[in-house]
Order: C-alpha cells, then sequence, then structure tokens
C-alpha cells in the first residue's frame, strides 16, 4: 500500500510541473507577442497612448489581434521588420489591415518611423 501512495505522490509532482513548465512557456510567448503588438502598432502609427487602451480607443477586438499575433507563423519575420533588418511592407502580418484602418481613423503618431515602409514598401 505504502508503494501505491508514493506512485500516485510522484505522479501528482510530475503532473503539476508539467502543468508550471507549459504554463510559464505560455505566458513568455504572450509576454512576447504583447510587446510585438505594441511595436507594430507604434511603427503602422498608431499612438502610444492608444496602444495601451485600444479597445475603447481604436475599436479593435484585442482579443482576437492579440490571438492572431500568438499564433502567427511568421514571428521571426515580425520582429526583423520591427528591427528595421526586413525590406518590404508589413502586408505578411495577419493584423496588418485591422492596423491600417485604425491608423487612418486616427491621427498618426510621431513616433512611427517605419510609416513610408508600412504604407508603400520599399
Amino acid at each position: 500500500m505504502y508503494f501505491v501512495n508514493s506512485y500516485f505522490t510522484v505522479a501528482i509532482y510530475l503532473a503539476v510541473f508539467a502543468g508550471a513548465i507549459i504554463a510559464v512557456l505560455h505566458w513568455r510567448k504572450s509576454l512576447a507577442a504583447t510587446r510585438r503588438l505594441q511595436r507594430m502598432m507604434l511603427c503602422c502609427g498608431i499612438d502610444r497612448n492608444a496602444t495601451v487602451r485600444a479597445n475603447p480607443v481604436l475599436n479593435l477586438d484585442m482579443d482576437a489581434v492579440r490571438f492572431r499575433c500568438r499564433n502567427c507563423p511568421v514571428t521571426d519575420l515580425c520582429d526583423r521588420w520591427l528591427d528595421g533588418e526586413s525590406i518590404g511592407s508589413n502586408s505578411f502580418c495577419p493584423n496588418a489591415w485591422h492596423f491600417i484602418e485604425a491608423a487612418s481613423s486616427g491621427k498618426p503618431s510621431p513616433d512611427s518611423d517605419y510609416m513610408s515602409r508600412w504604407i508603400m514598401g520599399p
């Protein structure tokens, strides 16, 4: 009986450990997606204050925007584009059209140094 209880205890500890690892990995992916989203919104001409409170200010469904960013297959290209290492427009971004509509409805941000690349490409 003692061995069965110890097996259950080990199984519970392993399940908790695996759950904690999965939670940490999900949190890191979510944090990276949030940073990438804010940088993309700034580069596209959306005001810095609007990136923090995007739902009421820009009328964007930020849950859907975050979901698309977290599940994007080209995050490495996005990071290179945001760092200025990749030339071309941001047409690879699944949220690009949402940001185009949001930026066109408000004033362009003075922080947007990529504005010409975003609209026309190289």
